[in-house]
């Protein structure tokens, strides 16, 4: 008994507490491990290698309107109709090749030879008719030149008989009335020879009116027979220029009105662009904006050379002339991304271009610090198809994560592994 009461030795009494704590400790060692390990794994995350990302720097930035557009030929010559005919053959398909003079198609050219014809004969009709005119006042000339040649000497002859009778009244040989008689012969003889001047005046001046009409009945004839003739021509539809056919009317046979459109022809070696964009955005549009064209990875430049006053179905169309509109990857009715410049700002701090997040009415990125993305409030200015400018928020050398980041939207940091 006295044995069992002797008191523990102090190593074995601090053994003993030690294997009394040993299980306490492990446990909250354990617990502290699972919570370390949960709100690792609850720490959102990203694999570095999946994002796109950027670096600010500095350079010019320009706002543009951002258009869609179409090339098109710069010249295109297009044939229509000279009257309403039917077409008799089709020599030229699209995509041939022609040179000045080679025929696309042919017209029927009965109507049109037949117009001309007869308006031929309606010139030579009035041709004739003013030939005419000519001749009869020339007879009737010589004919009022013939009597007032007798006129003159009769003129002359009652002149001799008054001066004669006046110096035989003056010796008494005659009486009075036969020196009266001798003046009424002489006024009458003056008065008749007027009449004939008169008469060959007023033929002159009915000749002349006569011509003059005729002239301008001619000269209005003549102008409808050129046109017709040009009409004639154009039933034989033929190329004035070399180039390449885009489109024909291939129907043999088929019927066309007065001024539709049978053939085009366009040069192959120049483009232009057409754009179009929302009628919002067109009282910022103007003639002379400089312009980018991009397709794939070609950027061309050029100018707003035109804008159409009309609006269709809310749509502004423009054109844009290319600095190098013979550019190799220019063909017909490629698609493009047409980007109006309407202001430039040089030497900025600049970012590319990607998906920006908005909380709260502010933007939002993030940037990338260590293993680390943080997200960051931006102020974008000036913005176009290619990068944002950055007014605040960001410094030169900041690599900003340019990748779709709005799943992680709510994250104050994600981490990069």
């Amino acid at each position: 008994m006295e044995a069992m009461d002797r008191p523990l030795d102090p190593a074995v009494q601090r053994q003993v507490k030690l294997q009394r704590l040993r299980l306490p400790v492990i446990v909250a060692l354990s617990a502290i491990g699972v919570i370390v390990l949960g709100i690792s794994l609850m720490r959102p995350s990203v694999e570095r290698d999946r994002l796109r990302t950027a670096v600010v720097e500095r350079g010019d930035v320009a706002a543009t309107l951002d258009a869609s557009g179409l090339v098109v030929p710069q010249s295109e010559q297009v044939f229509t109709a000279p009257l309403a005919t039917r077409i008799v053959k089709v020599l030229k398909t699209p995509g041939s090749a022609v040179t000045p003079g080679d025929t696309i198609l042919r017209l029927d050219n009965k109507d049109a030879s037949r117009d001309a014809a007869k308006l031929r004969e309606q010139i030579a009709l009035r041709m004739n008719a003013r030939k005419q005119a000519s001749l009869e006042l020339a007879r009737a000339r010589n004919d009022l030149t013939s009597q007032r040649d007798i006129k003159v000497l009769e003129l002359e002859s009652a002149r001799f008989e008054l001066e004669r009778n006046q110096k035989m009244f003056e010796r008494g040989l005659i009486v009075k009335d036969d020196v009266r008689k001798s003046e009424t012969a002489l006024e009458r003889a003056q008065i008749e020879l007027r009449h004939i001047d008169t008469l060959i005046a007023h033929s002159q001046a009915d000749l002349d009116a006569r011509e003059e009409g005729l002239a301008l009945e001619i000269k209005i004839l003549e102008g409808d027979y050129a046109v017709a003739r040009e009409r004639l021509n154009r039933t034989s539809v033929t190329a004035d220029r070399a180039g390449v056919v885009t489109w024909v009317m291939s129907q043999e046979g088929a019927s066309v009105a007065e001024g539709d459109p049978v053939a085009r022809v366009s040069d192959p070696t120049s483009y232009r662009v057409e754009a179009s964009l929302s009628d919002v955005l067109a009282r910022r549009l103007t003639v002379g904006l400089p312009a980018v064209v991009r397709s794939g990875d070609t950027v061309l430049t050029g100018v707003v050379r035109k804008v159409l006053p009309t609006v269709q179905n809310g749509i502004v169309t423009f054109e844009v002339t290319l600095d190098q509109p013979n550019h190799p990857v220019l063909r017909p009715n490629l698609r493009v991304d047409v980007h109006a410049v309407t202001e430039q700002r040089p030497t900025t701090l600049r970012v590319r271009r990607g998906p920006l997040i908005n909380l709260e009415g502010r933007d939002v990125v993030f940037v990338i610090r260590g293993d680390e993305a943080v997200r960051t409030h931006v102020t974008v200015g000036l913005s176009n198809f290619e990068f944002y400018e950055i007014t605040d928020g960001l410094a030169e050398g900041d690599v900003v994560i340019i990748s779709d980041m709005s799943d992680y939207s709510k994250s104050k940091e994600v981490q990069l592994q």
